[in-house]
């Protein structure tokens, strides 16, 4: 029998600082320049109202997107 997988969560602070530490400004204008190019970015899960960090995104959406853009890298340890 299958389980139900629970969503996991990141907020926006986390995403920035997977990002290099970017600064909220400048997530804003990244997530400008993604959408313009046609990828853009996954929108804040709409079940959860934001908490100190920012907006929640899912994690598996964010990551699939990172991994669209390149951003993830192979670990050939």
């Amino acid at each position: 029998m299958d389980k139900p997988v629970n969503r996991i969560l990141i907020n926006r602070e986390g995403i920035q600082n997977m990002l290099g530490g970017i600064s909220r400004t400048t997530f804003y204008r990244k997530r400008e320049e993604w959408k313009s190019q046609g990828t853009p970015f996954p929108e804040p899960d709409s079940d959860y109202h934001p908490i100190q960090g920012g907006a929640l995104y899912k994690y598996d959406e964010v990551m699939r997107f990172f991994e669209s853009k390149g951003y993830l890298t192979q670990d050939n340890m």
